[in-house]
């Protein structure tokens, strides 16, 4: 997530109708997924939340959505995914390939959930980080990109947002090594963060490189720092310090709302504060980003070569 500096210049505000397309948004029964979801429902779209806390939390969120928008309970939905879980994440695609063909069509993939640190491993034995915040959003946005289409009648390119972070700016580089990988970070936002958030930078470089502009745009955000439980990990002074500076939920959301719906953008860039900004001098090491490619295709079983 990181902090952003202040600035006087006007807020956007979200105005493009999404009437009659599909946005899958992860980590959104709270903070700024939940935001996510809930901008994206005002402006007329169906979204499905996704996340692992259980069907209660999602009901709980689909009903302050409908609350806050006025919109339609039929335009939400809820689906379980662990991304601490590679089988679960598989098991989400099954389930969404398995939906009526005329529901499976995805125009927005908000990959939104994300951890700042937690110790120890996931079931698939890597630090927890890269796991969540990287490598199971690699294997979901590769296995729902068949269905990754235009909606029926819409002209508009589907976008794909994944969320980063300035953090990617603080860090030693793309990490490929992989007895690293698989070894317990530190916890609470150590550099394992910074360096998950840089391999979503990477990989959304790679998907622009693969995918024709003309099916999907694909796009890296920063958020901002915000009061959320994305801090929770975190000391109870540290949190309390925080939520003193950072911002809500809602303005959180705004960069992510930007690039899945604002048109034209440039796929493949970085944004921050609704505008494009400035990435990490590590990703033009297209050594390192090959790399880190090749390896997450062979961790998660995907093709190198064919993305769509």
């Amino acid at each position: 997530m990181g902090f952003s500096p202040a600035d006087s210049k006007p807020e956007w505000v979200p105005r493009e109708r999404q009437d009659g397309r599909r946005f899958i948004v992860t980590g959104a029964n709270r903070g700024i997924g939940l935001a996510t979801a809930t901008g994206l429902a005002a402006l007329g779209a169906h979204v499905i939340l996704a996340g692992h806390e259980g069907s209660d939390a999602f009901d709980d969120a689909m009903e302050r959505i409908v609350m806050g928008t006025g919109c339609s309970r039929d335009q939400l939905g809820y689906m379980a995914l662990d991304l601490r879980s590679l089988d679960s994440v598989r098991h989400f695609a099954q389930a969404w390939a398995q939906r009526p063909a005329a529901e499976r069509s995805i125009q927005g993939l908000i990959n939104n959930a994300g951890i700042a640190g937690m110790p120890g491993l996931s079931p698939d034995g890597f630090e927890m980080c890269f796991q969540i915040n990287y490598l199971s959003m690699f294997l979901l946005t590769r296995l729902l990109l068949p269905h990754v289409t235009p909606a029926e009648g819409d002209s508009a390119v589907p976008r794909i947002v994944c969320v980063s972070s300035s953090a990617h700016l603080f860090t030693l580089g793309l990490p490929t090594d992989e007895r690293y990988l698989r070894a317990s970070g530190g916890g609470f936002f150590s550099l394992r963060y910074g360096e998950s958030k840089l391999c979503v930078n990477s990989f959304v470089r790679q998907m622009q490189a693969r995918i024709p502009a003309d099916k999907a745009q694909v796009f890296a955000v920063h958020p901002g720092s915000t009061a959320s439980g994305f801090w929770q990990s975190f000391p109870a002074w540290a949190q309390r310090c925080i939520a003193s500076v950072a911002q809500d939920p809602s303005r959180g959301a705004r960069t992510s709302l930007f690039c899945a719906t604002e048109p034209g953008l440039v796929s493949g860039g970085y944004y921050a504060d609704c505008a494009l900004a400035s990435a990490s001098f590590w990703l033009a090491r297209a050594d390192a980003a090959d790399l880190l490619w090749q390896k997450s295709c062979a961790w998660t079983g995907q093709s190198p070569n064919k993305v769509m």
